[in-house]
Parts: C-alpha cells; sequence; structure tokens
C-alpha cells in the first residue's frame, strides 16, 4: 500500500493518477523559482541563471538567490476528457469496470468491488476511485480541488472580451460535463 499524500491541487491529483494508474511518463523541465524560464536540462537552466542576457529580462530579481526545480507535467485527468477516458480504461483493466452514480448531492464512483468514493464533481469521484484501486487514498482538500476543477470547466470556449486575459484549456471541456451531469451505471471499454 502506497502512504497516502495531501492533495491540495488538480495538478497534485493528476500527477497521481498519472504515477499510479496511468503509469505515464511525465513531461519534465526544469524552470527558475520565479517561473519565468523553463529549460529541458538542469545544466542549461543553471547555466541560463548565471547569463546576464536572461538577467536582463528581470533587472530586479537577486538572481543569486534564484532556485531551479524540476517541473514534472502529467496529463489532465480530471479535466481533459482524452485523459479521462484513458485513466478510466487503465482502472477498469485493473480492478473491473467503473461505476459512477449521483447520491444526495454528490458522486460516487468506485472501479470493480472497491467501496465507492464520493466528491462534488463526477471527474474528481472517478480519479478517487481510480487511485483507490490501487491502495491509495489521498486526503483531499476537496473545496479547493472542486473549485480549480470549476474554473476550468466554466472557460469560455470563444475568444475572451478585450482586456481580460485567459489562459485556454487544451480541449472544450463543457461537453464532457455535460455528459458527466447524467449518471454512468457502467463503464467498460471494449
Amino acid at each position: 500500500m502506497i502512504p497516502s499524500s495531501k492533495v491540495n491541487s488538480l495538478a497534485e491529483l493528476d500527477a497521481l493518477v498519472g504515477e499510479h494508474v496511468v503509469r505515464e511518463s511525465p513531461e519534465i523541465h526544469w524552470e527558475d523559482s520565479h517561473g519565468t524560464f523553463q529549460f529541458d536540462t538542469e545544466p542549461a537552466a543553471r547555466k541560463a541563471l548565471h547569463d546576464p542576457y536572461y538577467q536582463n529580462f528581470l533587472p530586479d530579481v537577486d538572481w543569486t538567490t534564484t532556485m531551479v526545480r524540476e517541473v514534472r507535467i502529467y496529463r489532465c485527468y480530471a479535466s481533459d476528457p482524452s485523459a479521462f477516458w484513458k485513466m478510466v480504461a487503465a482502472a477498469t483493466d485493473l480492478a473491473g469496470p467503473l461505476q459512477l452514480k449521483r447520491e444526495r448531492g454528490q458522486w460516487a464512483a468506485s472501479f470493480g468491488t472497491n467501496e465507492p468514493v464520493c466528491a462534488h464533481s463526477p471527474q474528481i469521484a472517478v480519479c478517487l476511485a481510480a487511485l483507490a484501486s490501487r491502495n491509495i487514498t489521498p486526503v483531499v482538500d476537496h473545496a479547493r480541488v472542486e473549485r480549480q476543477l470549476a474554473l476550468i470547466m466554466e472557460q469560455p470556449l470563444s475568444a475572451p472580451p478585450p482586456g481580460r486575459i485567459v489562459r485556454p484549456h487544451p480541449l472544450g471541456l463543457r461537453a464532457m460535463h455535460k455528459f458527466l451531469r447524467e449518471p454512468l451505471a457502467v463503464f467498460t471499454p471494449a
């Protein structure tokens, strides 16, 4: 059994699902502690921190205290429909069919004969059920994670109004959200 961990964001939930359920190799890059620059390797990142060319981009920063950190990016299993179904297929292969239903204002999801896991959104419930199928039960800040998912799901599918900066999600998500509002009895991949 893998020790439980704290999940405070969708990115942390996606990382757990990617690593333990789908067994995905994440995209890895290195970035400075200001999040300004990204590099393919750690040596390239460290070299750039001492390069006056890069330092000119942020002249008010004390570059002697700047750190380099590894960043691992997993697919967005809770919010990207294709990644979501890939996760469902992996968990189904491992533990059995997905069962998803709405009970008393929450979604209950389970794979195979595992106990149902509840959340306010079906996507989060399914992600947690997939982790439970691998004997991983993270402690989740549900309010924060659900709020992040809601923000992603509400992103406009067209251009934002002038003056508003919106970081678009790679896929339109309203279709998946609409689809997941209806209860699924059982999902078994072909």
